[in-house]
């Protein structure tokens, strides 16, 4: 049986449908090898070159069908037709903070986000959903953080690293600069990988690329995920890939 993913970057069976990047070529035509269908997310010119078809900045999936936005032209097709889209009030621009309006990770019943920073509709969401809000100093949170499962996560962030070990078993810090991103010095961890199955992370690039990659697949072997490069060529920072849909076991 086909589903919506019921909790936000944990899906609990092989996925069906993830959102991505436009731009994601390579990892587009794997993906679907793998059966995977793709919603194609495309430029938004409010949005910052070349990050404005990063789907972690123009979409939030808070469980099932429900996805916060911040503009019109995201999903096209049937699989459109069964969401169920919340617009956001904040006006999105090109520059730093009003670019993050959507970047928040929502893991089980948390969510790390800057909350000067991220729209006032997803804390409002959080509040009367009864997660913990763990509040953090980077803007880019999703961008920041690899979901390894409920408890675990990695991050290149250090007060993503500093508040989110208060509420969650394991968290693993790498570097920065690995991880590759046109037009910035680096790009982040989360926006090279997204959950494709309960216990499969795809990358966008050869994991070996990165400097703390023994550390990395250690660390996602020790919480019996598997790593899926889709390319050989460097991590590329292409804004996550999301997953929406799931097949159950």
């Amino acid at each position: 049986m086909i589903k919506f993913t019921e909790k936000p970057n944990l899906p609990q069976g092989r996925v069906t449908i993830v959102a991505i990047s436009i731009k994601a070529g390579e990892s587009i035509k794997k993906l679907n090898s793998f059966g995977i269908e793709t919603i194609l997310i495309k430029q938004d010119l409010c949005l910052p070159e070349p990050v404005n078809s990063h789907a972690d900045l123009q979409i939030l999936h808070i469980g099932r069908n429900d996805i916060f936005y911040q503009c019109e032209h995201l999903c096209v097709g049937e699989f459109a037709e069964n969401l169920n889209f919340k617009k956001i009030s904040a006006t999105v621009g090109n520059k730093y903070p009003d670019d993050v309006k959507l970047n928040c990770a929502l893991i089980g019943n948390k969510l790390i986000c800057n909350t000067k920073t991220v729209a006032r509709e997803i804390l409002e969401y959080a509040d009367s959903n009864g997660f913990t809000v763990i509040n953090v100093n980077q803007g880019y949170a999703k961008c920041s953080i690899c979901v390894v499962n409920e408890n675990a996560i990695i991050t290149d962030d250090k007060s993503i690293f500093t508040a989110a070990g208060k509420f969650l078993n394991d968290v693993l810090f790498i570097s920065k600069g690995s991880i590759k991103l046109d037009g910035y010095n680096y790009g982040f961890i989360g926006g090279c990988c997204g959950k494709i199955d309960k216990n499969k992370i795809a990358f966008n690039g050869a994991i070996e690329s990165h400097t703390d990659h023994n550390n990395i697949l250690d660390f996602l072997s020790k919480h019996n995920v598997e790593c899926v490069e889709l390319h050989r060529n460097p991590l590329y920072d292409i804004g996550g890939i999301l997953p929406l849909k799931e097949e159950t076991y």
